[in-house]
């Protein structure tokens, strides 16, 4: 069952429905600690996790290999990774996370630094849900304009 953001201390994994969509201009604020070699964030258009709904950004943290995997899930099939950019937090490490959605891309931005974007591939409007997979303990999931 989704839980409605904001989300405060939610337990791992979590999904949180995001009224009104992701349209350009609003941004997600995930705060956290690292605690897993690997830690997933799925933006989502439905609630279903097995098998997983059409996902506009798939991000996936991993600080053992020094990267974050990013990509697009549609129909049932991964799309082309991005893999560039390193991994800016390791386990242990506490993290703000904030993806600002623009019109042409996402923002993604680690402890205030930039870290990448991410070209839309699929309509960002269309995000209802975001669910969090393990490997990190969550303070706050927000989202504002």
């Amino acid at each position: 069952m989704a839980l409605m953001l904001p989300l405060f201390n939610p337990d791992i994994p979590c999904l949180g429905a995001i009224l009104g969509g992701l349209p350009p201009g609003k941004k997600l604020i995930i705060q956290g600690t690292l605690t897993g070699d690997r830690f997933n964030i799925n933006l989502q258009y439905g609630p279903e996790v097995d098998p997983r709904d059409d996902t506009a950004l798939h991000l996936s943290i991993r600080p053992g290999e020094r990267r974050i995997v990013r990509n697009t899930y549609a129909s049932q099939c991964w799309q082309d990774e991005e893999r560039s950019g390193g991994c800016p937090i390791g386990v242990g490490d506490p993290f703000t996370l904030e993806i600002r959605v623009k019109e042409t891309h996402y923002s993604i931005r680690f402890n205030d630094e930039k870290f990448c974007t991410f070209s839309h591939r699929m309509p960002c409007e269309m995000v209802n849900f975001v669910h969090l997979g393990t490997g990190a303990s969550i303070d706050s999931v927000l989202e504002t304009f």
